[in-house]
C-alpha cells in the first residue's frame, strides 16, 4: 500500500501561512514514501490525509490547524511506533526541556549566590545552551543509527 496524495484546494491556500503549512505536509509525505514504512503505519498515515482532503469547511484558518495537526500527529506517529525523527527533532525538544530543567535551577543559584533577583533570568539562555547541545547529541545519535528522516522544516 502506498501513502497516498494530499489534494491541494486553491480556495483554502490563498494566506503565506497556509501555503507553508500545506508544502510542509507535502514535504513529509513525499519523504515517508521514501521509506519502508509498514503497512499499518501506512493505513494510519493515510486515514490522516483523508482527513484532510475530505475537508469541507470555507475556513481557511480551521483548515491551517487542521495540517498544522495532521503533521504533527504523523510525525508523533512515526516517533513512537518506529523511533524515525525528522531533523533537529531533538535539537527542539531539549532547548525547551534545558531552559526548565537546567535554566530555572542555575538561575536561582546565580541570583542567590549574588544576593540580586535581578541574575533570575540568567539561567534561562544557559539551560537554552545546555538543552541544544544535548538535542544535538541525540540527533546525531539517530542519524548514526539510521532513524532521522531526511526532512526540514526551514
Amino acid at each position: 500500500m502506498k501513502i497516498i496524495e494530499l489534494k491541494k484546494n486553491n480556495q483554502l491556500t490563498q494566506k503565506e501561512t497556509t501555503k507553508k503549512a500545506f508544502s510542509n505536509l507535502e514535504k513529509t509525505l513525499v519523504a515517508l514514501r521514501e521509506l519502508e514504512i509498514p503497512l499499518d503505519s501506512v493505513e494510519k498515515i493515510n486515514e490522516k490525509i483523508t482527513v484532510i482532503n475530505s475537508f469541507q469547511e470555507n475556513n481557511e484558518r480551521k483548515f491551517r490547524r487542521k495540517l498544522l495537526v495532521q503533521k504533527s500527529n504523523i510525525i508523533h506517529l512515526l516517533v513512537k511506533e518506529h523511533g524515525l525523527v525528522p531533523e533537529k527533532y531533538y535539537q527542539n525538544q531539549w532547548f525547551a526541556i534545558g531552559m526548565s530543567t537546567f535554566g530555572i535551577p542555575l538561575g536561582l543559584i546565580f541570583s542567590s549566590a549574588i544576593g540580586n533577583t535581578a541574575f533570575l533570568g540568567f539561567g534561562l539562555p544557559l539551560g537554552m545552551l545546555i538543552g541544544s547541545m544535548i538535542g544535538k547529541q541525540k540527533d546525531e545519535k539517530a542519524k548514526k543509527e539510521g532513524k532521522q528522516i531526511n526532512l526540514s522544516f526551514r
